[in-house]
């Protein structure tokens, strides 16, 4: 049995999709940075390049459930 979601808890879902879309850009440019530094060895380069692909995907989704609450807010569905 599928149930809708009322407009407050697609507003509240909609305000933590937002959260994590900028913690996880947060997240990227952090990895970024470490990149950046030419200490980091070639094991950790690759750990580092690993988390920001997760990263990556998980701002992708959380894109994706943001796009989504806002059409159904704005349809009124």
């Amino acid at each position: 049995m599928k149930r809708s979601l009322s407009d407050k808890e697609r507003e509240e879902t909609l305000s933590e999709a937002e959260t994590m879309v900028g913690m996880a850009d947060a997240a990227i440019k952090e990895l970024e940075s470490v990149l950046g530094n030419r200490r980091v060895n070639l094991p950790e380069e690759h750990a580092v390049r690993f988390a920001q692909d997760v990263f990556l995907y998980l701002r992708d989704q959380e894109q994706k459930v943001k796009e989504a609450l806002s059409d159904s807010l704005r349809s009124g569905e």
